[in-house]
């Protein structure tokens, strides 16, 4: 019931709007150019396409003019149908628009939907030359009147981020209030949105490059929508700032054959070109991950005073060649400078848990953020030489960054200018936030102020009521104390993910056995990222997990002991798994067995 009416609210509030509003859509001419702050090189002789993911429900399609000439019928698509859009040119917005925050001239395009019949897609439903605040709302690729649809305008991309945050809960009479997440990665802008009371999520994914959307997952009261952009492709050169490098080295193919030393430094660069996808190398040594992969052309940069100078190149070399000689991998899991198998999440994680063990015996750890997947190894065996982290493009399969080391050798890069789990996140407006968490607390005093208040007043006019003053504020004060108390026990929140650090400092970690024993390590260092309150543990034990994926890991056993374990960071339990924790200096973790 409370379903229906929150549906019935929506579309009453929707022909409101449009009895609002009078005109009708304007009919432009398309220029064929970008507005500035648009990408310059948008292509008006093809379509963009997109592929259906997911669809649910038939929806209907309403312009800006006035109800009942809105209307312009029901569209539909399915699994593997398709969107179409060809952009005509840039305008202003239409004079009717109910509003969006970008500024005029904004896209227009011709759009076309597609279902999937048997293998054959059936065009559904076309409209010419609307723009892209209409098709926004028509689709649901936006939130409030923050409408970006399929095309934002990346020249100014702090611009965008501030807007969609800003439309969180800006206030106005049918807006809705949500939390908003941001994320960078190299390629791809994510804005998430989600509806307080869970009315609404929406999920869209831009390519930072063009402005173009690239897949975007949004439902409201039944209505469902995922696509997924089937034009985008990743650049053919992948150029790498070296951040740390030292070490003699030297390239080995898979024969064995050398084929001489090479080197670089604070500030120069490795730059793979993408040849193609192939199948492995028949002497490859062994890598897990599945034919076809791709192969590069590589050159290796030294900066001496500021001045690049090549000093190594090979060409057409396959990417378990490039993963074992810049160890970018461990034992047979060689994911190199391109994860291609990407798209198999799930898939990516066991071959990555299996290669645990082999040559070097390690510890795995994976943890994701919604762009990014960060696969660290640390070896635990013998000398405990190897340490290699590496941060991968969910969506591309890119390499982002890499920080590894064994023996004297180490390296740490980023691809150009790329900052490892860079992520912003905000609260609905704090200052209204502050005001609603305090706000029970001063009803609770206001009452209880009034009931005294009036039980002294009236013991003046009737004395006999004096004798019962004292009864009526033990009880007002017993009733205000446990309900403060149940408002503060029903308010605790559980703890975010805080900023990930690349070092903390003087850490200690206590292991408590539940049998009396306890083991302490301390003044100890976490470096290159793994500086997680797991990360501390592996430091010094041997560990059994359970990986449950987003939710986090379960700790089954510490040096053998298999029982409940649970963690404490400075005498407070954090509320996430230990990977997703990340520590700060002087933190104290405590380990105990349930």
């Amino acid at each position: 019931m409370k379903n229906i009416k929150k549906i019935a609210y929506f579309f009453g509030a929707l022909i409101f709007v449009q009895l609002f509003y009078s005109g009708s859509i304007p009919i432009v001419k398309a220029q064929g150019e970008s507005s500035n702050s648009y990408f310059q090189d948008l292509d008006y002789t093809k379509p963009y396409v997109y592929e259906v993911i997911q669809f649910g429900d038939s929806a209907g399609w309403y312009n800006f003019s006035a109800w009942p000439n809105s209307f312009e019928g029901n569209w539909k698509s399915n699994a593997s149908g398709q969107i179409r859009i060809n952009f005509n040119g840039f305008y202003d917005k239409d004079p009717n628009d109910w509003g969006n925050i970008f500024g005029d001239p904004i896209p227009w395009y011709d759009i076309e939907i597609y279902e999937n019949s048997l293998g054959t897609l059936n065009l559904n439903f076309t409209l010419s030359n609307r723009s892209n605040s209409e098709v926004a709302r028509a689709l649901t690729l936006g939130y409030n009147n923050f409408q970006p649809g399929f095309l934002i305008p990346n020249g100014n991309l702090t611009n965008v981020k501030e807007l969609a945050l800003n439309q969180s809960d800006p206030g106005g009479l049918y807006d809705i209030v949500g939390d908003i997440d941001i994320e960078e990665s190299y390629n791809f802008l994510y804005i998430d949105f989600e509806q307080n009371d869970g009315g609404q999520k929406t999920s869209l994914i831009y390519d930072r490059f063009s402005g173009l959307l690239v897949w975007a997952k949004t439902n409201i009261f039944g209505y469902l929508l995922e696509i997924n952009s089937l034009n985008f492709t990743i650049e053919d050169s992948l150029i790498y700032n070296v951040i740390k490098f030292s070490g003699d080295t030297g390239w080995y193919n898979l024969t064995g054959g050398f084929e001489g030393d090479w080197s670089t430094n604070s500030g120069g660069q490795i730059i793979a070109n993408l040849t193609g996808y192939y199948s492995k190398d028949p002497n490859d040594w062994g890598n897990v991950i599945d034919d076809p992969i791709p192969w590069f052309n590589v050159e290796i940069i030294e900066n001496e005073t500021g001045i690049l100078t090549t000093n190594f190149t090979i060409a057409n070399r396959s990417n378990s060649e490039l993963g074992w000689t810049f160890i970018l991998g461990y034992n047979f899991f060689q994911p190199g400078f391109i994860l291609h198998i990407i798209d198999n999440l799930t898939r990516v994680k066991k071959l990555a848990i299996k290669e645990s063990s082999g040559f070097a015996n390690g510890l795995v750890l994976i943890s994701e953020t919604p762009l990014t997947m960060k696969i660290a190894f640390e070896q635990t065996d013998g000398n405990g030489d190897q340490e290699t982290s590496m941060i991968y493009e969910k969506r591309t399969g890119v390499l982002l960054w890499a920080y590894t080391s064994i023996g004297d050798y180490s390296l740490e890069i980023k691809l150009d200018d790329y900052i490892p789990w860079e992520s912003t996140e905000t609260d609905t407006r704090p200052g209204l936030n502050f005001f609603l968490d305090i706000f029970p607390y001063i009803l609770v005093a206001l009452i209880s102020i009034l009931i005294i208040t009036t039980s002294l007043i009236a013991s003046r006019f009737k004395t006999d009521l004096k004798k019962y003053n004292k009864y009526i504020l033990v009880a007002v004060i017993a009733v205000a104390s446990f309900t403060s108390f149940f408002i503060f026990s029903s308010s605790i929140k559980i703890s975010e993910e805080n900023e990930p650090l690349r070092e903390v400092n003087d850490l200690i970690l206590i292991v408590d056995y539940g049998n009396g024993t306890e083991t302490t390590w301390e003044s100890f260092d976490l470096t290159n990222y793994n500086t997680t309150a797991f990360d501390a543990l592996s430091r010094w034990c041997k560990v059994e997990i359970t990986d449950y994926g987003e939710r986090g890991i379960i700790v089954e056993s510490i040096n053998g002991l298999k029982k409940g374990w649970l963690y404490t960071v400075n005498d407070i339990s954090p509320g996430v798994s230990a990977e997703k924790y990340n520590l700060k200096d002087g933190d104290i973790v405590k380990w105990t067995c349930n």
